[in-house]
């Protein structure tokens, strides 16, 4: 049997949950950037590991960040600019996971992993 906890601590890929009830389906989307991958000694290449998504829930106005599992994203900052309304997307949350990495005092800043992203209408 593996040991989830020994010395009162544990690996935070165990304390993974799913998206779903956590975020909404539908998200507006207010920014995109690319995440870069590292080389062997640290340094930022020019290799695009995933695509970031900065969303406002439209529900509760709540903001996420979404780590997207794709090197091009389906919206662009500059389609967000020459939008006259707003964009939406269209989140998987029963393939979603969010992952903390960082715990203190009771709050956990968290990565939420997503397969893939959608356009989509409100």
């Amino acid at each position: 049997m593996k040991s989830f906890i020994d010395n009162n601590v544990m690996e935070i890929a165990d304390l993974e949950v799913s998206a779903e009830g956590k975020i909404s389906e539908i998200l507006v989307v207010k920014k995109v950037r690319p995440s870069y991958m590292k080389d062997a000694e640290g340094k930022i290449t020019e290799n695009i590991e995933n695509i970031k998504y900065d969303c406002v829930d439209p529900e509760t106005f709540a903001s996420v960040t979404l780590k997207v599992q794709s090197t091009r994203p389906i919206v662009t900052n500059e389609m967000i600019e020459a939008s006259e309304s707003v964009i939406y997307i269209k989140v998987p949350v029963s393939e979603t996971i969010i992952r903390p990495y960082e715990i203190n005092f009771g709050k956990a800043k968290v990565t939420v992993i997503v397969p893939y992203v959608n356009m989509a209408e409100k």
